[in-house]
């Protein structure tokens, strides 16, 4: 008898408990999605929904804002969920929409103009060259201004112009391929026309410090120049690739790069602009072509240049150029027929000098190039050095002997 009546309580305690899960699998729970400027079946008043089997599926719920991406949803305490999470619905919950910006065109002359609009969470950014079959042409003014998200920025060849803080605020950002360094493909010789301008700032020594993270630029073989100024005083930069139709390099165009690790200028570029490596002290610089044009104290105080060739119709090498850099070779064209003072000053890595014409030297013209010694004079069937009137201190703190070179 005492069985049956415990065999009776459990069935009567398993149907109790059933019916309470049929109950709680009946009963809904009242969940209010607020929209936040955001719109849904043509509405913007918040959605309330009942919803029963304890479980919600966001995804069949995406409003939809101009110029944003529906990204998820947060409750009251601050927890996230994404736009197409299966979450437990509890009586009373309030979930409010988290919307991201995304890139908008706006037609301008030639193409589209593009900008990141308002909450835009972009990481890596790739900005496409077409929309619609129509070039994107521009990157707008404060384009990505304050796009804290975003790491890597690619902007395509067919853009032609950057508006003035485009990238402001970029904090994040590490790397960047661009088809030229500055606002346009067109401005080459302008002051704070660079990547100064692109970041917001008037220039400066310590503008960049705001971009710590930024350390690698890559220039396609878009573009045929760096500007003058391009990357001056950019402290943090480490790495520049240069595209294979550059030709020339402006006028301090990565003067104050102190962190600059390697560059290497391609074969097409021959002209380089005064103080254009001054203080590149860290830098491995290679230079693949014959430089016909060379500005004064273009290579002042920069890093290790293994050699330079000096092409024809270049006649000077100007004041300071090579000033306490780590030139170990040079080769002169034809047509150098001076060095100016101090032209290769404190060039203490410099053992190798190869002339080709009577050059004439200036006062202190290789003063304190320890390793230089006659041996390491090389002259052509024309080539010699003539010392200019007046000139003093032509090899002081060298091996040359000067009474064999002049004397001989």
């Amino acid at each position: 008898m005492k069985k049956k009546t415990a065999a009776v309580l459990t069935a009567v305690l398993i149907a109790v408990i059933a019916a309470a899960a049929v109950l709680g699998a009946c009963t809904s729970a009242t969940v209010t999605l607020v929209l936040d400027g955001g719109i849904y079946n043509g509405s913007d008043e918040n959605v309330v929904l009942s919803v029963s089997g304890g479980e919600l599926d966001l995804g069949e719920y995406l409003p939809q804002k101009d110029g944003a991406q529906i990204s998820g949803w947060t409750d009251e305490d601050g927890n996230f969920y994404g736009a197409h999470s299966l979450i437990t619905a509890t009586d009373g919950l309030t979930l409010t929409a988290v919307f991201e910006g995304v890139l908008e065109y706006t037609r301008v002359d030639g193409g589209y103009s593009v900008s990141a609009t308002p909450g835009f969470k972009g990481v890596n950014v790739v900005i496409p060259a077409q929309v619609d079959g129509i070039d994107v042409v521009e990157v707008a003014e404060n384009a990505f201004k304050d796009c804290t998200s975003v790491k890597t920025l690619l902007i395509p060849d067919s853009v032609k112009s950057i508006g003035r803080g485009a990238l402001a605020g970029c904090t994040s950002l590490e790397s960047l391929i661009t088809p030229f360094a500055g606002a346009s493909a067109d401005i080459t010789d302008q002051s704070n026309m660079g990547m100064s301008y692109v970041f917001g700032s008037s220039g400066g020594s310590s503008w960049s410090g705001h971009y710590p993270a930024l350390t690698a630029i890559s220039v396609t073989d878009a573009a045929t120049s760096i500007p003058q100024g391009a990357f001056e005083n950019m402290k943090n930069l480490q790495t520049v690739n240069l595209g294979a139709n550059i030709t020339s390099i402006g006028g301090s165009a990565f003067s104050g790069c102190t962190s600059l690790k390697k560059i290497v200028l391609p074969e097409k570029c021959v002209s380089i602009g005064a103080y254009a490596f001054r203080g590149c002290t860290a830098a491995e610089i290679t230079v693949n072509g014959a430089i016909t044009q060379l500005g004064g104290s273009a290579f002042f105080s920069a890093g290790v240049i293994k050699q330079i060739t000096l092409g024809e119709g270049l006649t000077v090498i100007p004041l300071n150029c090579f000033v306490g850099s780590g030139l170990e070779k040079i080769t002169f064209s034809s047509t150098v027929t001076t060095v100016q003072s101090s032209a290769f000053r404190d060039c203490t890595r410099l053992t190798d000098v190869t002339v080709s014409s009577a050059v004439t030297l200036n006062s202190s013209a290789f003063s304190g190039c320890g390793r230089l010694e006659n041996s390491g004079l090389h002259f052509s069937a024309n080539g010699k050095f003539v010392l200019a009137e007046g000139a003093e201190n032509v090899f002081e703190g060298t091996k040359v002997d000067t009474d064999a070179l002049f004397n001989a």
